[in-house]
């Protein structure tokens, strides 16, 4: 990584040179700063695909020579050893006064992560307390100051869900910003949009010192909703994957937000997400029990002979594999209802996860019913996780809706074959009957027909082979999103900017925003 200290006329992290657009007009993009904004990133946060992705995009941007900066809560349980570096407190413009946030950083390869600060980050869990809103507004509000505390002045900013949505609305129109972030280019990718980060519609004017006259524009049916706020106001919108970007046009799967989505037109966007294929390979996973490759799976039989056993299953048997969350959007309950089904096919089932406590109860009965033929753990174990890829035969995902999934990906890399529901990134990533099952309706009986013709497929070994064979030799890489993304960026720094609206101490005076200071 570049650190170069330089300022804000320098390179890398220390700065951006002006001159820099005539390479980038000529079609090659090169040397851009990017500042992600996000709520989690492996390895220091995570509760879902957003930190798998915050922990891999970044890296392949910066193997494509930009310079990276990702802006990240500090939070109590942060897993980083050591822990970031402490280099100063930085102040916030925030709801009619200022808040001070600390600020840390630490490096991750050619990457840099700066951590923000605030007593209420240092909470036992990342979410679901009442004032989430109000933690993350601030956390947005704090991105711009502690980019500046750096001498980090991006080309881009990259906000993520709902966490950090309202940054693009900051960058547009809020007074008080550092010099040179008013009017910035700024993405906001939507990893799910199930989850919207609901408040009061004053209050998320008022966080963010935003002009009063947007308070209806920003607010969702007459209250505030940050990811509602970060569409509305950011110059490019993408989700996850192609099919899922589609599919957010429909109430079903846009939870109320499908106006606003389909109000993007063009500038919505999807880019499927990668797979880190280094973290990611049978052939030198560790957790497994024996290597192979795509060609030579013999040890995928002994992974599955060594995970029947760590669980009581029949090893004589073909295995279906489930690594997920207990949810209503994962179709558990369908996969529920159709385990009769599936147990007379033939299959023994190995699950791994956990969630709706409704869900665990069902499927811990299912466990006592059935000892020999299923088999798992309600909770989460990275090893068991990946010993279960390995083991088993097909993966079994039958989710209502996924923005874009890891775990088939992660299952056909293993050569287990994905048994999945037609929908978002699981639709742009299976070849149906050549890379895996698909079924259409979420409806148990279409998951059961799935499973009967994985099953009939199972059974041709000519014909199993081949499409384990077609299933490894996928490759969803992040180097191939990094470069759809600079595609995405290349629009956008060659783009003329508007003037913002309401930028520094003069406007903020004449609307009023400015207070008391309101302390940390």
């Amino acid at each position: 990584m570049r650190t170069g200290g330089a300022g804000r006329g320098g390179r890398g992290v220390g700065g951006r040179q002006r001159g820099e657009g005539e390479e980038r007009a000529r079609g090659r993009l090169t040397g851009v700063q990017l500042l992600h904004a996000t709520a989690e990133a492996v390895p220091y946060a995570k509760t879902g695909g957003l930190a798998d992705v915050l922990g891999a995009l970044p890296a392949a941007q910066a193997a494509l020579g930009h310079d990276v900066l990702v802006v990240h809560p500090w939070y109590a349980r942060l897993a980083a050893e050591p822990p970031p570096l402490w280099i100063g407190d930085v102040t916030v413009p925030f709801d009619g006064g200022h808040v001070t946030v600390g600020v840390g950083t630490l490096e991750a390869g050619d990457v840099r992560f700066a951590f923000v600060g605030h007593p209420s980050f240092q909470r036992d869990a990342l979410y679901g307390y009442p004032d989430d809103a109000r933690r993350f507004a601030l956390f947005s509000r704090a991105v711009p100051a502690v980019a500046d505390r750096l001498g980090f002045l991006p080309h881009v900013v990259h906000a993520h869900d709902w966490h950090a949505a309202s940054l693009a609305a900051l960058v547009r129109h809020a007074a008080l910003l550092p010099p040179g972030f008013a009017g910035l280019p700024s993405v906001l990718t939507v990893h799910n949009a199930q989850y919207q980060g609901w408040a009061d519609a004053a209050d998320v004017v008022a966080w963010g010192r935003l002009p009063g006259t947007l308070a209806g524009e920003l607010a969702l049916h007459g209250k505030g909703n940050l990811l509602h706020a970060g569409l509305r106001t950011a110059d490019r919108v993408t989700t996850v994957s192609p099919s899922y970007a589609r599919e957010l046009l429909q109430p079903a799967v846009a939870y109320g937000l499908e106006d606003a989505f389909a109000d993007l037109g063009p500038r919505l966007i999807g880019v499927l997400n990668g797979l880190d294929l280094e973290a990611f390979d049978p052939a030198t996973d560790a957790a497994i029990a024996a290597g192979y490759d795509a060609r030579d799976v013999g040890g995928k039989a002994t992974c599955r002979a060594a995970l029947s056993h760590e669980l009581g299953l029949d090893p004589h048997r073909p295995l279906l594999g489930v690594v997920s969350r207990l949810a209503d959007q994962k179709g558990i309950d369908l996969l529920i209802e159709a385990l009769p089904a599936a147990l007379e096919q033939g299959w023994n089932l190995a699950l791994l996860g956990a969630g709706d406590p409704a869900l665990e109860a069902a499927l811990s009965a299912a466990f006592a019913a059935y000892p020999d033929r299923l088999g798992g753990r309600i909770g989460y174990d990275e090893g068991l996780a990946r010993r279960i890829y390995a083991g088993a035969d097909a993966l079994v995902v039958p989710s209502r809706f996924e923005p874009c999934g890891l775990a088939q990906l992660i299952a056909m890399r293993y050569g287990t074959l994905p048994v999945a529901r037609a929908t978002g990134g699981l639709l742009d990533t299976i070849d149906d009957d050549r890379t895996g099952f698909l079924f259409t309706t979420a409806e148990a009986p279409a998951l059961a027909a799935a499973l009967a013709r994985a099953r009939r497929a199972h059974d041709d070994r000519a014909r199993w082979r081949g499409m384990q064979a077609a299933a490894m030799a996928m490759r969803f890489d992040w180097a191939r999103a990094a470069r759809a993304y600079d595609d995405l960026y290349r629009d956008l720094v060659a783009a003329p900017r508007p003037a913002p609206i309401a930028t520094g101490v003069a406007a903020a005076v004449g609307s009023g925003l400015l207070g008391e200071d309101v302390g940390s």
